[in-house]
């Protein structure tokens, strides 16, 4: 048997318009009832704290997603749940994944 790969945490950002942003919030909300019924995977949805310039400058705002200990199968599904929720038309350009592991402790020297 092969060791388990290890649960990543996993970071989506995208941008949504001022204008989209009550349709977006329930698109993530079906997104998120997608992940939790098909994967037992519970999302967070936050949105920047600082407006940026950028999100100024073109009328809306960044947003992101936060899945904790999900597997590889996740994150590749996780586009078609997109899809189908409703989000994907939604974007203001691209969602960026960005997935992080724990750094393992090392290991305690012999006394």
């Amino acid at each position: 048997m092969g060791a388990r790969p290890a649960p990543m945490d996993c970071y989506v950002y995208y941008r949504v318009s001022t204008a989209q942003t009550d349709a977006a919030r329930d698109a993530v909300a079906r997104l998120f009832a997608l992940t939790a019924g098909r994967f037992g995977v519970f999302g967070r949805i936050q949105w920047r704290a600082d407006v940026s310039a950028n999100d100024v400058a073109l009328g809306g705002t960044t947003w992101m997603e936060r899945y904790d200990d999900v597997d590889a199968a996740f994150i590749e599904v996780l586009p078609q749940l997109v899809v189908e929720s409703g989000l994907a038309s939604l974007l203001e350009g691209e969602r960026h994944v960005e997935c992080f592991v724990d750094i393992p402790t090392p290991a305690s020297p012999c006394a």
